[in-house]
């Protein structure tokens, strides 16, 4: 959205509809990964020269450019890449809360046995 507002000088949204409406585009546009919407909503800045996109043509250009398995092989893609930017980023357990997770599950299997 702010893309397309520093696009078009007219595309403006009250600080009071802004949560709203962003909600509407997310909605519309969920199934859409982010750079290709992104890069189809830069195509349309391009050639729409009046009024700014909206989120349906952002979607219907979205669909014309690549078939609905391409869009799901995209955004698995995505999905693996941000789940491998975890696993670099992230820091193991420290040890102690580690033991208190291992006492606790201890302590429950005893109290389910009885």
């Amino acid at each position: 959205m702010r893309y397309i507002s520093g696009a078009y000088r007219n595309f403006v949204i009250e600080d009071s509809e802004m949560e709203g409406t962003i909600g509407v585009w997310m909605d519309i546009l969920q199934d859409i990964p982010f750079q290709i919407a992104l890069e189809r909503t830069r195509d349309l800045c391009r050639t729409k020269i009046e009024f700014a996109p909206t989120p349906a043509e952002i979607y219907q250009a979205c669909l014309e450019s690549h078939s609905f398995y391409e869009l799901q092989r995209i955004e698995e893609q995505q999905e693996q890449l941000m789940l491998q930017e975890y696993y670099e980023q992230a820091v193991p357990m420290p040890q102690h809360i580690k033991e208190k997770l291992e006492r606790r599950a201890a302590r429950k299997v005893s109290v389910d046995e009885h």
